[in-house]
């Protein structure tokens, strides 16, 4: 199984590089020189190495052995950029990826009350974005005050029965 980590806005110079939009952690770790990523094409998946990372204002600028001309990687713009999952790193206690929020149920007073969406970064924590079930959405902050219980195996969240959360 593969996650994605990044989308490649645009090409970054003549020489092949690519400006990236990275949704992930840990960054100085995915993106080491010699380090296998995977970009999802529309053509198939290729696999492509590392060889060069600097971080550019909002985006990250990541060049592959694979690629040397601004013509290559023309192509990928829009593209996303993966790793095996095998290749995530162990998490501290109460911790977790998004990917493995993504999809679990999110239950208050033991009531099912929807789903996750998604999980993201903002400036002020990590926010739960959740379909209740009559399709609306709400943000729930990923916080011990709010969030309760995460239970990965049984695919479940825990929310409080906090006036306005949900």
């Amino acid at each position: 199984m593969y996650i994605a980590i990044a989308t490649i806005a645009k090409p970054h110079g003549l020489k092949g590089s690519v400006r990236v939009k990275t949704d992930s952690d840990f960054k100085e770790e995915r993106y080491q020189i010699g380090n296998q990523l995977f970009i999802q094409t529309p053509k198939g998946k290729i696999t492509v190495t590392v060889s060069g990372f600097f971080e550019k204002g909002r985006y990250d600028v990541l060049s592959f052995n694979e690629f040397d001309t601004i013509e290559m990687v023309e192509p990928l713009r829009n593209c996303v950029i993966e790793i095996h999952q095998d290749t995530r790193q162990a998490l501290k206690e109460d911790t977790y990826y998004f990917s493995d929020l993504e999809g679990l149920n999110v239950y208050q007073n033991n009531h099912h009350v929807g789903t996750v969406k998604n999980a993201y970064e903002v400036p002020q924590g990590t926010m739960l974005r959740v379909v209740k079930l009559d399709k609306k959405e709400a943000l729930i902050p990923f916080l011990k005050q709010f969030v309760t219980a995460v239970n990965l195996d049984e695919k479940r969240i825990d929310i409080t029965d906090y006036e306005g959360l949900i």
